[in-house]
């Protein structure tokens, strides 16, 4: 075969997604290209790598180190089960020439490939040679999330991350996991009473407050849940002076900082301001637009406004808005750089002088999979280097010392549990000189 040095950066995407089970046509969804387009790659990709079959085509990406070692298993198994499916619309390969290994064979390699590799992991052996932490690459793959899930909420507290809620297959989950980052492992919590969506958490003292949201039934509610994580207890304090959700939700200085939303007939251009201490909601002032869906995430002594979805459509704005300055002063909301695209229910996170943005979708509800940085001191987003696994429009975002994680997420009808880092910082350490 081939070298995979021959296959280009969009090929290598294409096979990636190939070998999660993707079709035709929902590659294209995630790429933003024509089906025939996809056709036209797979083809290229084919017979430069010498294959056949999508089968074929997952064990030689597995074998380059394009998949995961710690998903390798559930992708074959996924690939044998569908292998007798409709390949017509599916496969881009027209030649007719003979696959070293056909019918049932092929059945026989996947059942020796998966006892092979439960043989490793078993002896914490890793098949596909050098670990992530070794091998120079951002991108690692860890511990799985206890259950599927996708939309979910996260936020960090001490030395733990909280997913909260999200959709389990369409439906609403009150699930809460906490992620040991020193351990590498996730506990389960006591479930959040109320099941909502699109919603955001923030750390107040040693409270996550979560407030509003869509419930099941489509209605939007006032209600605010906090959990105490260091007793696992969840409590209601004063509730939205009006129902929201899709709204930015920052913490700065203390206080919590609510932003837009959609309140079930129309978008919202306040900012609310809560104060723990006196458990009220006050009116900041109102934004220079009302929108809904954002992204919102502080860095410095200002509040980033990200995306987001009003009346004009989805938006690629991108407004810093400084909380100390005064409500009549028009300096308090700046303009940034716009977006690349615009994009609606997406998430951000800080590390250092950056903002990362993820998940989302565009105006026609299509997903968007690139990660965007934002370098505060140049003014430019810059896209990051394409993850192992695909990262979906609800996949979960949090920031943790040196490392962006992506939580869950779904692929086409079903949600997944897979935990992905990227290496976003490296720590210098720089021995001590003693006289």
């Amino acid at each position: 075969m081939s070298s995979e040095n021959e296959l280009s950066e969009r090929e290598k995407e294409i096979l990636r997604l190939v070998a999660t089970g993707a079709s035709n046509k929902e590659i294209a969804q995630a790429l933003y290209i024509s089906p025939n387009t996809v056709k036209v790659h797979l083809r290229n990709i084919f017979a430069k790598i010498g294959v056949v079959s999508r089968t074929e085509a997952t064990l030689y990406a597995i074998k380059i180190g394009l998949i995961p070692e710690s998903v390798r298993e559930e992708i074959l198994i996924n690939q044998s089960a569908s292998s007798n499916r409709d390949t017509a619309a599916d496969e881009p390969v027209t030649e007719t020439r003979s696959s070293p290994i056909k019918g049932r064979g092929w059945v026989l390699l996947l059942v020796l490939l998966l006892i092979g590799l439960g043989f490793f992991r078993m002896r914490g052996i890793n098949p596909g040679g050098v670990s992530p932490a070794n091998s120079g690459q951002r991108w690692s793959q860890l511990a799985d999330l206890p259950e599927r899930v996708g939309g979910g909420v996260t936020e960090r507290y001490e030395g733990y991350l909280y997913l909260f809620g999200g959709e389990k297959d369409g439906k609403l989950s009150g699930d809460v996991f906490a992620y040991d980052i020193t351990q590498n492992l996730w506990e389960e919590k006591t479930a959040k009473p109320t099941f909502a969506s699109d919603i955001q958490a923030g750390v107040l003292g040693e409270k996550i407050y979560l407030p509003g949201g869509k419930l099941a039934d489509e209605t939007i509610t006032t209600l605010v849940e906090v959990y105490d994580p260091r007793n696992d207890l969840w409590e209601l304090t004063t509730p939205l002076p009006v129902p929201l959700t899709g709204y930015g939700l920052a913490v700065f200085e203390g206080r919590l900082y609510l932003f837009g939303g959609w309140d079930g007939n129309s978008f919202r251009d306040e900012v609310w301001v809560f104060e723990p201490d006196a458990k009220e909601w006050m009116l900041q002032q109102k934004m220079p637009f009302a929108r809904a869906f954002m992204a919102a995430a502080v860095l410095g002594n200002k509040i980033y406004l990200l995306g987001g979805e009003s009346l004009d459509g989805v938006s690629d704005d991108c407004v810093a808005f400084y909380p100390n300055r005064e409500k009549d002063d028009p300096t308090a909301w700046e303009q940034k750089p716009t977006l690349p695209r615009g994009r609606k229910n997406l998430r951000a996170a800080v590390l250092a002088d950056g903002v990362y943005v993820a998940g989302g979708v565009n105006q026609i509800d299509q997903p968007i999979t690139d990660i965007l940085r934002f370098n505060e001191s140049s003014g430019i987003w810059e896209v990051l280097e394409p993850p192992p696994l695909l990262v979906s429009a609800d996949t979960a975002l949090a920031a943790s010392q040196t490392r962006l994680h992506f939580l869950g997420g779904t692929l086409g009808m079903r949600t997944v549990a897979y935990h992905q880092a990227y290496q976003a910082l490296y720590t210098v350490v720089l021995p001590a000189v003693s006289r």
